[in-house]
């Protein structure tokens, strides 16, 4: 099932292809300006170059608007596109499962990454044209994250809630990308047998040096595909 690329999406991409072709050089087209050739709203010619702002390749001036951030010599690079996105990439539908959501103890080895002993807990399983492919086990910070309870965790964007509902601007994002073999629990949520081999990822999340959300997600190998195109600078 083939699903069409909301809007900022495509936008995005008119960007990203601007910058490879050396079109944008350091500041990028306003969010009027995009709007406008476009023909979308301000807020979705935002959220195109807030895109940007997240992955890293741009930063926000206030007052003076959006300019590409100076990028050193890189010979590999491989960039982890949110799970939505991906998706698009491949042209796939989507869909996500809340297993359970709530007030819960931080397990012990999180205290080095988030403040505070209780945190929000969130489980997911998010479906690629309808098949189990990705399970997620979510934890934020209780003092600026908890109202995100009240949403509709089964359909929202962890991260749009973050930016959009609650303010918080990711500035700087850590993770880690290994194989490992799927353990009974996750296996079962998956849908597949216990010890098969599986790509995890943990990603930290940081607003302003203050971390806010510490997530783990077992994608499965057979469903879950990496791919990215870059130029090395």
């Amino acid at each position: 099932m083939k699903t069409s690329a909301p809007k900022y999406a495509l936008i995005k991409d008119h960007l990203v292809q601007g910058v490879a072709s050396c079109r944008f050089h350091d500041r990028l087209p306003s969010e009027n300006e995009l709007a406008r050739f476009h023909k979308v709203s301000r807020m979705t010619a935002r959220k195109a170059l807030d895109e940007l702002v997240r992955d890293g390749v741009a930063r926000r001036v206030p007052g003076k608007g959006t300019f590409l951030k100076k990028q050193g010599f890189t010979q590999a690079y491989f960039h982890i596109h949110p799970f939505s996105e991906n998706a698009r990439i491949f042209h796939v539908g989507t869909r996500s499962r809340l297993i359970r959501s709530g007030m819960v103890t931080l397990p012990q080895e999180l205290d080095t990454r988030l403040p505070g002993k209780k945190a929000v807990g969130i489980q997911r399983v998010h479906y690629l044209d309808e098949q189990p492919a990705c399970y997620e086990i979510r934890y934020l910070r209780a003092d600026c994250c908890g109202a995100i309870l009240s949403e509709d965790l089964a359909v929202e964007s962890v991260h749009d809630l973050l930016t959009r509902r609650f303010g918080l601007v990711i500035t700087r994002v850590w993770q880690r990308l290994e194989a490992v073999s799927l353990n009974t629990a996750v296996a079962v949520e998956l849908g597949v047998p216990p010890g098969v081999p599986a790509f995890c990822m943990h990603q930290l999340l940081i607003a302003d040096d203050r971390p806010i959300s510490y997530v783990i997600y077992h994608m499965r190998s057979d469903l879950y595909a990496f791919e990215d195109t870059f130029s090395p600078q």
